[in-house]
């Protein structure tokens, strides 16, 4: 088994300001069966879409990264952004939240501080739903990783991300070369399972599945599964623009 050298990610190779569009569409077939289903949020008599703004600022070894995620779903939008120091790895510092109506009334907001509070997390904790976006920052070295995936301020949860084979996709902007990634949870967070059991567990975990792009500067090209934690709604996002 290969080994998990922990946390790696870094600044996106990219510097200044890249903004990218995604076509959401609901998940054929469902990994977990739960409340929020992706079929009853999308029309599927129109394109409904992601707006991803990503900026980043080189300083010496290190620098800053923003990734700011507009989703638009039946009935409204969500917006989210994530601000993260780089020095020289990423770590958390602000993430805002607000899903907003048709009538434009902000029915839901969220502003966390990772900087301060009672509440100590591991070094590299990010929230769940900006990582399909920063983990273009791997070294893509085939070695397998881990990050902990902020969910609320009460669930935070180890996942691991490992680099598969390099293939060609279709999506909405064309033929892209890509290399696959697929992100799956720790099941020792909830019940200590050993290293043999977890390694027997591992086939039959439900995983996200993720498809950058080979060459610099890395952008996500398809994502598979909850957006968020287990029990979010299951989306595909491709590429369009």
């Amino acid at each position: 088994m290969k080994t998990d050298p922990g946390n790696a990610l870094g600044l996106p190779p990219l510097r200044g300001e890249e903004t990218a569009r995604y076509v959401i569409t609901a998940r054929p077939h469902r990994s977990f069966h739960t409340v929020l289903d992706a079929h009853a949020l999308l029309d599927p008599a129109r394109a409904h879409l992601a707006i991803v703004t990503t900026r980043v600022t080189r300083e010496g070894s290190g620098g800053r990264v923003e990734v700011s995620l507009e989703q638009h779903i039946l009935g409204g939008v969500v917006r989210e952004t994530l601000v993260c120091d780089a020095r020289p790895t990423l770590r958390a510092q602000r993430f805002t939240r607000s899903t907003v109506d048709d009538q434009g009334v902000d029915c839901r907001s969220e502003n966390v501080d990772f900087t301060r509070g009672p509440l100590r997390f591991p070094a590299d904790t990010y929230p769940e739903v900006c990582l399909p976006f920063l983990l273009r920052g791997m070294p893509f070295d085939g070695q397998r990783r881990s990050v902990h995936a902020w969910i609320a301020d009460r669930m935070v949860a180890k996942v691991y991300y490992e680099e598969h084979k390099a293939s060609t996709l279709s999506v909405p902007a064309g033929r892209i070369e890509v290399r696959e990634v697929s992100m799956y949870p720790d099941l020792n967070d909830w019940v200590k399972l050993g290293r043999v059991i977890s390694e027997l567990a591992k086939p039959m975990l439900p995983k996200y599945k993720l498809w950058y792009e080979r060459a610099a500067p890395h952008r996500l090209v398809r994502f598979e599964g909850p957006h968020g934690p287990p029990g979010a709604p299951e989306i595909i996002l491709e590429l369009t623009t």
